[in-house]
């Protein structure tokens, strides 16, 4: 029974191994391995199988339980959960009430620009690759509920017996979703918490399946006390400093937490007496058994809301050091980052350059200024990186682009060639005689060169995939499936009839990405995300769209972009086509970027009412 033990003991932390690993790590020999395996399986504590040239063996319920029972006459020994898979989702517990609040303390400001506690939270969970949160509400459903809107990636489950339970009760509610969307591992947070990004990344980073986040105590009236092990697994919990033998650190309220792991919390609370029980006592009883890592994060700047004096603390203080924190690791990952690109360069000054879906960063190292950009959310699944690096490397080669000096088609990250004296234009400099001639220049140029892209813009296409990735196409505007009928039944068919004209075009002319040397008057155009092969009346449409020209401007624009040539005839109903379907594109791209928690305010439904107005415009002209 003793090899046995010792065998199911091993197979529990390591469930796909080939027989002479698991020998050497029993001290068993080979041969008996195989026979213990075979006893294992018949008596029903554990299932073979395959996985690649390795077994899988995989515990039983009733293996679970013969390993338990062994462990409880033992001292110290502890079972290890599976490694599990890099955690995507979130289990926020947002149902509490707390005196002297009117409202859920997640739902309170931070700051001016009303960005609130729950806001802020979603935010660092995006960023650290969190792709689904499940908030559980209590007190005031309905007002988080309007505060978030219809959003796709987050899923609200209302714990009605609030009241009279504790936050295990809440976080047993997201047992179903959870097991619905096969999740592995998840993360959860207790709403009224406000922490570094590095929280969250450090639970996400670590090997651990079952874990607390840990850091040193702060003296706060509500802190729960933590003791470890010699091996650095939590042994007890407390709020009073009186049951702690050692005091080792400060639970923060946020835990990272393997299936495995939660459903024999779910069994554990399955007979539990107490409704009030906290889920960090029942990772404390799980924790007898089976290991319960605590990660420490010694230095973390974090609060906890559990009074308005709180409150008032944390917008003082505590909140700023946050964020100046978060800014100086930020500028510091930039500088290692460059590290990396230009390991004999060395980095004197980074400076945050702005950036809406990107960050991005000025860059003073002793070989010149560059800028660095850091690639925002959901830009995987919008962007294809492997043509970006591939056209903005030829654009750069014949002068339109900046000199690009890295990009990693992988993950986003890009280097280029800071433009001296540079201005970037705006929409009403753009408009500017001088910088219309110059852009018509660069943009002919770039039309008729011999670039070959190796990718297509469609507008089609294009607008088809940002509907697929929306969870929900019950968001879109209304009227959208009326005007998507006629973009594709009348519009894409008048294309091909006019004569759909493909030469390499950047397809993306807001103002920010036409920057020029103030000094030489070099134009260059920046930012070739969405380039590809188009219809050049695709990039004069968008210049003319994006940037606000008038009729007036449009034909000072073609005096320069066609020079001695006369203007094709089908040009301007052409570019009439290409303004409504970018307005249709991008506002279907504005209800996906929101329906995963941006806000563009009313920057998608005023294109769409556009879109809407130029076709029945196109429809009387044409």
């Amino acid at each position: 029974m003793e090899q046995i033990f010792t065998l199911l003991s091993a197979v529990s932390a390591t469930p796909v191994i080939d027989q002479r690993t698991l020998a050497g790590i029993t001290g068993i020999s080979v041969g008996k391995v195989n026979a213990l395996i075979r006893s294992a399986e018949q008596d029903g504590y554990l299932v073979t199988g395959r996985e690649g040239k390795k077994s899988r063996l995989t515990l039983t319920d009733k293996g679970h339980r013969m390993l338990e029972q062994m462990l409880l006459s033992r001292s110290g020994a502890k079972l290890t959960f599976p490694p599990s898979a890099r955690a995507d989702t979130a289990v926020i517990l947002a149902g509490g009430k707390r005196a002297g609040f009117d409202r859920p303390i997640c739902l309170q400001p931070l700051g001016e620009d009303g960005q609130t506690l729950l806001d802020r939270m979603l935010n660092v969970l995006t960023v650290c690759g969190i792709q689904r949160t499940i908030i559980v509400t209590g007190w005031q459903d309905e007002m988080i509920r309007q505060h978030l809107g219809n959003r796709s990636d987050i899923t609200i489950l209302h714990n009605e017996r609030y009241k009279w339970n504790g936050t295990m009760s809440g976080l047993a509610l997201a047992e179903k979703a959870l097991k619905d969307w096969n999740v592995r591992s998840f993360i959860v947070i207790k709403s009224d918490l406000v922490f570094e990004q590095r929280a969250i990344q450090s639970l996400i980073e670590t090997r651990a399946p079952f874990a607390a986040l840990l850091t040193a105590p702060g003296g706060g009236s509500d802190e729960l006390l933590a003791e470890l092990d010699e091996n650095g697994c939590i042994f007890r919990f407390s709020k009073d400093i009186r049951q702690i033998n050692r005091v080792q650190g400060e639970m923060t309220g946020i835990a990272r937490i393997s299936m495995e792991g939660f459903e024999r919390m779910l069994e554990y609370f399955s007979h539990n007496m107490n409704p009030l029980i906290s889920y960090e006592y029942v990772m404390e009883s799980v924790g007898r058994l089976y290991r319960f890592t605590g990660v420490m994060v010694d230095d973390l700047c974090w609060g906890k809301i559990e009074s308005p004096e709180d409150y008032r603390e944390l917008l003082r203080l505590t909140y700023s050091r946050i964020e100046r924190k978060e800014r100086q690791m930020q500028e510091q990952y930039a500088r290692d980052m460059m590290r990396k690109i230009l390991p004999d360069d060395e980095v004197q000054e980074v400076q945050f350059a702005g950036g809406l879906t990107n960050t991005n960063y000025l860059i003073q190292a002793d070989s010149g200024r560059y800028i660095l950009r850091l690639p925002g959310r959901m830009t995987e699944s919008m962007i294809n990186r492997n043509n970006e690096k591939r056209n903005a490397q030829v654009a750069s080669d014949y002068g339109f682009n900046c000199h690009l000096v890295y990009c990693n088609e992988k993950t986003g990250v890009k280097l280029s060639s800071y433009i001296e004296n540079a201005e970037t234009l705006t929409p009403r400099t753009v408009r500017l005689e001088e910088n219309m001639s110059l852009a018509a220049d660069i943009l002919g140029r770039l039309h008729r060169s011999d670039i070959v892209w190796q990718n297509e813009f469609n507008v089609f296409e294009e607008a088809l995939r940002y509907e697929q990735l929306l969870d929900d196409p019950g968001r879109m505007y209304s009227g959208f499936p009326a005007l998507k009928r006629k973009v594709f039944a009348m519009l894409r068919p008048r294309l091909e009839e006019l004569g759909w004209e493909q030469h390499p075009c950047h397809n993306d002319l807001v103002a920010a990405n036409l920057v020029k040397n103030s000094v030489t008057g070099r134009m260059y155009l920046i930012d070739w995300e969405y380039s590809g092969t188009n219809d050049p009346m695709f990039d004069i449409a968008a210049l003319f769209l994006e940037n606000d020209f008038s009729a007036e401007d449009e034909e000072l624009f073609f005096h320069y972009y066609y020079g001695e040539h006369p203007q094709p005839a089908a040009s301007r109903e052409k570019i009439l086509i290409f303004k409504i379907l970018q307005d249709y594109l991008w506002s279907t791209w504005t209800v996906l970027k929101e329906s995963r928690g941006d806000n563009f305010g009313t920057y998608g439904l005023d294109r769409f009412t556009r879109a809407q107005k130029n076709i029945d415009l196109w429809e009387k002209r044409f």
